[in-house]
C-alpha cells in the first residue's frame, strides 16, 4: 500500500514475536516507470532492503513492486531492480488512485488484457527464469467479467503467481468483495492465485478461502488493526494483540521511522495513518485516533498513546465522538 508499507513499517512487523510474525513474503511500496529509466536510489527509497540481500533484518524477502504500462521501460526498470538484489518482481495493475491510472498505471490496464500480458512478458524475459514475476490486479475496471481473461492475460505472460483484490476499479474500497469472481480467476489458470480484499480476521480468511478456492492470502489494511493476522492464521499466537505490546509496536514503528530518516512531522502524518487504519478494527485505536489526528507534535502523540493503551485495564473505554 502506498504511503503506508514503508520500509519501516515491514521491518516492525516482520519482527512481532522474535521473528515469528507469521509473514512469508513482504512487497514494496510501488515504483512508478515512466519512459525513463528510473535511478538506482528511487529502489533503496522504496525498498531500503535492497541494502541486505531484499530481506528485512528478519529475514522476509521483500519484492520490489513496480507500477507503469510502457513494456520496455518495465523491463529495464526490472532489471536494475534485479541488479541491486530484488528477490522478485511484482506488476501492479491493481492501484485504483485516480492519478495513477490517468498517467497510465495500475488498474488502467485493466482496460486492455493484452496489455497485462505485453508488460508481464517483458519484464519476465527481463528477469532471470529463478527469480519470480508476480502479477497483482483488480477483478475488473467496471465489472467483475472480465477476471478470467485478465488473469489468462497474465499467465500467458508468464507470470509466477496471480494476487487478485476482489473489487473493481470503480469500487474503490466499497463493499462487497467478489470472491466469487477470484475464484473463476483460480479456476481458470494453472499458477497459483493469491486471493486480497478484506482479510481482517481468521473467520474472513477461511470465508475467502471457502468462496475463492485460494489457499494464499495477501493481507493490507488488516495487518494495521491486527499484526498479529498472520501469526494467528498460522497458529502460532492465539490471542489479539493487546493494548500494551501494541502500544510498543507504534513506539518502535516511530523510532524506526526517524532512524531511516523521516523527520518529526512526517513520523507523526505516519503514526496518525496507522491509528486511522487500526482505528476500522479495534476500539482502542479508534479512541487513540480520535485523540490523536489533531495533534501537532510526535512528542504529544506519543505520549496521548501511551495514555490511552497503558492505561488501567478495568477503566471503561469511552468512543470520542
Amino acid at each position: 500500500m502506498d504511503g503506508v508499507t514503508d520500509g519501516s513499517y515491514r521491518e516492525c512487523l516482520t519482527a512481532l514475536f522474535g521473528g515469528r510474525s507469521g509473514i512469508s513474503l513482504c512487497v514494496s511500496e510501488f515504483v512508478r516507470v515512466t519512459r525513463q529509466p528510473v535511478v538506482e536510489r528511487v529502489f533503496l527509497r522504496h525498498c531500503p532492503e535492497l541494502a541486505r540481500g531484499g530481506k528485512t533484518r528478519a529475514g522476509v524477502p521483500v519484492f520490489v513492486q513496480l507500477l507503469g504500462g510502457e513494456p520496455h521501460w518495465m523491463a529495464r526498470a526490472a532489471e536494475t531492480a534485479v541488479a541491486l538484489g530484488a528477490p522478485g518482481i511484482d506488476l501492479n495493475f491493481g492501484c485504483p488512485a485516480k492519478t495513477v491510472n490517468s498517467s497510465d498505471g495500475g488498474a488502467t490496464l485493466l482496460k486492455d488484457p493484452c496489455r497485462v500480458e505485453a508488460v508481464t512478458r517483458a519484464v519476465r524475459a527481463a528477469v532471470p527464469a529463478e527469480l519470480p514475476v508476480t502479477v497483482k490486479i483488480r477483478v475488473g475496471w467496471e465489472d467483475p467479467s472480465p477476471v478470467v481473461e485478465i488473469a489468462r492475460a497474465a499467465e500467458a505472460g508468464g507470470a509466477s503467481w496471480l494476487t487478485i483484490h476482489g473489487r473493481t476499479r470503480r469500487q474503490l474500497y466499497k463493499p462487497p468483495v467478489d470472491y466469487e469472481a477470484i475464484g473463476r480467476a483460480q479456476a481458470a489458470v494453472s499458477m497459483a492465485v493469491v486471493a486480497n480484499g478484506d482479510l481482517f480476521g481468521v473467520p474472513s480468511l477461511f470465508e475467502a478461502a471457502q468462496r475463492s478456492g485460494c489457499t494464499a492470502f495477501m493481507i493490507g489494511r488488516g495487518a494495521m488493526g491486527r499484526p498479529e493476522l498472520f501469526a494467528r492464521a498460522r497458529g502460532t499466537q492465539r490471542a489479539a494483540l493487546d493494548p500494551r505490546p501494541f502500544e510498543a509496536l507504534l513506539d518502535v514503528y516511530a523510532d524506526t521511522l526517524l532512524a531511516s530518516g523521516a523527520n518529526e512531522r512526517n513520523t507523526l502524518g505516519r503514526l496518525k495513518q496507522w491509528l486511522r487504519m487500526a482505528a476500522m478494527l479495534r476500539a482502542d485505536m479508534k479512541l487513540a485516533f480520535e485523540q490523536c489526528k489533531r495533534l501537532q507534535t510526535l512528542d504529544e502523540a506519543r505520549a496521548k498513546l501511551r495514555e490511552i493503551l497503558l492505561r488501567d485495564p478495568s477503566e471503561p473505554l469511552e468512543l470520542a465522538g
